[in-house]
């Protein structure tokens, strides 16, 4: 048929239809080459064929030419705005490339090609979302759910999106439409135990998990959440179930990466340890590659660059007086209390601890600082530290009125908790944006934090996670940013000792209370018993009471991780070097200035 079909096409080149024909058939022989070559001499004949276009750009695509691929699409839409296949194709495409960027300009270009088109709003809600925007990706969605408002999956969707955005009364609403309308839907199940996990309904969110994987046995994301839920207590069957899942390279890589750390802490409670290392590896490298593949790379030498830029910047700056009002009974916001520090080193806690109290909100890892401070590193690497220290000035009014106006509603409680964990390389921005605002730095065993960081499944905007060596360079680049800090700010960070705290609770809660400034109640001795959402690796850890039992636990893997001790050692964890606050020289200003002793 083939050949029938390329004769026709030699005696009669510009012939529409056996030229489609001819392409097509190359296609479904796996002959993209050839395929595209077909196509492509089509088009010289009818150079903006609709039809022409898009097969054209599926053969480029399955040959591994995305990039033709896309640009051929893009030539579809422009002719063709309304053929909302050719803006599908490229969706996918770039979807599967990961490139979010990209995703949302397409998105962004078909809804207004196709405004009534739910596919494309989900398109756009995707890309936000993947970027991290929650409330952008939640408004785009809402025309999903305006389009067709009574589809129980739009529905469950809108309640995923809530619950990434820490809206969980509005999930709640949303899944309980879902429910009236397909009460048995497996998704419908699952999303149900996600929310009531993060609102610390452990009991009623185990159940519903159990029932989703009933009405979907295989049901990957379901058996991560239970296991999560079961902190690795899993029987057999289940343990079998995860494994297969684990081990079969059709299952997409994002689950495969949480279904290799839910099997690792099962092996681990089970004493199985070489076992269970093994899995954290394994997923671990698995989430490495997703990392990579959108460009997330971990770069030592960028993180080691804060450590030259961030005493050049704050050294001696000041702003105006009218920019840091200290007087929050005069705004309508409370008063923030950052808890910082490694991830896995306690924040969680501390933040369950203070919000136990009866005017204290805990508002989770607030994005708001961290975005700060890197539109401020930006202009430092790329500008020079004077374009920073400027920078400062003229903006620390602005971005103290915008980290206010992005924090969650609590009316009923004058103090705020952020315990995102990154802004211990802002230390020098909350001194200058909110200076009577307590700072409160958790300490835990290095040993501990790296091993509990390595058997977690980190997001892409952690790429230090993946690998031991690199999680070892970062803890030490981050224990100098805070030797920094503490050097200059003597007696204004109040550090927490993890193991001073298992050992003697009240006496270090009692301290903790008195530098936040607020007055001791019992309850905070007991944040096991406050009920409120947790939207972390910590949820049901904190459920319990406070103890040792996650303590140590790295001891059982010596071997396995000498890699992150030697990284440690090598990196200047552990020897005391003090790193000189100092304002630059004018020869340094540009290019920043190397503390004594930093590993560069």
């Amino acid at each position: 048929m083939i050949q029938r079909l390329r004769d026709e096409v030699a005696r009669n080149p510009g012939d529409l239809d056996s030229s489609l024909m001819f392409g097509s058939a190359l296609y479904q022989a796996g002959n993209y080459e050839e395929s595209a070559s077909a196509f492509s001499s089509l088009l010289n004949h009818h150079p903006d064929h609709p039809q022409a276009l898009l097969l054209l750009a599926r053969t480029l695509a399955r040959a591994g030419q995305r990039t033709d691929a896309l640009q051929v699409l893009a030539r579809a839409q422009h002719v063709n705005p309304e053929h909302h296949q050719a803006w599908q194709v490229a969706a996918a495409l770039v979807a599967e490339q990961r490139d979010w960027l990209q995703l949302l300009h397409i998105a962004h270009n078909w809804t207004q090609a196709h405004p009534a088109s739910t596919e494309a709003w989900q398109a756009l809600s995707r890309a936000h979302f993947e970027e991290s925007r929650f409330n952008e990706a939640i408004t785009a969605y809402a025309r999903v759910l305006e389009l067709d408002p009574d589809n129980p999956s739009h529905l469950i969707g809108a309640a995923r999106l809530s619950i990434s955005a820490q809206r969980y009364e509005q999930a709640h609403q949303f899944l309980g439409a879902a429910q009236k309308i397909a009460p048995d839907s497996a998704e419908l199940l699952y999303s149900l135990g996600r929310l009531h996990h993060l609102t610390g309904e452990l009991q009623a969110a185990e159940s519903y998990c159990r029932r989703a994987i009933a009405a979907r046995p295989g049901f990957a994301t379901a058996y991560v959440e239970l296991g999560t839920l079961r902190e690795g207590r899993l029987d057999d069957a289940e343990m079998t179930a995860i494994r297969q899942l684990f081990d079969d390279p059709s299952v997409h890589p994002e689950y495969r990466v949480m279904l290799g750390f839910t099997l690792g802490d099962a092996l681990d409670r089970l004493q199985a340890f070489d076992q269970a290392f093994a899995a954290w590896d394994q997923g671990n490298d698995i989430n490495r590659r997703i990392s990579q593949q959108e460009g997330m790379n971990y770069q030592p030498a960028l993180i080691e660059s804060e450590l030259a830029l961030l005493p050049g910047i704050f050294s001696d700056l000041t702003v105006e007086p009218e920019h840091c009002t200290t007087d929050h009974s005069t705004t309508n916001y409370p008063r923030p209390i950052f808890v910082l520090g490694m991830p896995r080193s306690g924040t969680t806690l501390i933040e369950s601890i203070l919000a136990s109290h009866s005017s204290v909100h805990g508002a989770g890892e607030l994005p708001t600082l961290y975005d700060i401070h890197e539109e401020l590193m930006a202009v430092a690497r790329g500008q020079g530290i004077e374009a920073a220290r400027s920078l400062v000035r003229k903006q620390a009014n602005g971005w103290r009125e915008r980290y206010l106006a992005a924090m969650p509603s609590c009316p009923d409680q004058a103090h705020i908790v952020d315990k995102q964990p990154l802004n211990f390389r802002s230390i020098g921005l909350i001194r200058l944006l909110f200076p009577d605002s307590p700072i409160i730095y958790t300490q835990r065993d290095a040993m501990d934090v790296g091993f509990s960081i390595y058997r977690h499944k980190f997001s892409k905007d952690w790429p230090c996670a993946h690998r031991l060596d690199d999680i070892g360079h970062y803890y030490a680049v981050h224990a100098r940013i805070i030797a920094m800090w503490q050097s200059h700010h003597a007696g204004s960070i109040h550090v927490v000792d993890h193991a001073s705290l298992v050992r003697d609770k009240e006496t270090c809660i009692r301290q903790l209370l008195d530098v936040a400034g607020l007055e001791f109640e019992a309850a905070c001795l007991s944040p096991h018993k406050t009920r409120r959402a947790v939207a972390t690796f910590s949820a049901v850890q904190v459920q319990q009471p406070i103890s040792s039992s996650f303590s140590g636990r790295s001891a059982n893997y010596v071997k396995q991780l000498s890699p992150l001790r030697h990284a440690l050692h090598s990196h200047g964890y552990g020897i005391n070097v003090a790193i000189p606050y100092k304002k630059t020289s004018n020869a340094t200003q540009n290019q920043g200035f190397t503390p004594s002793g930093a590993s560069m």
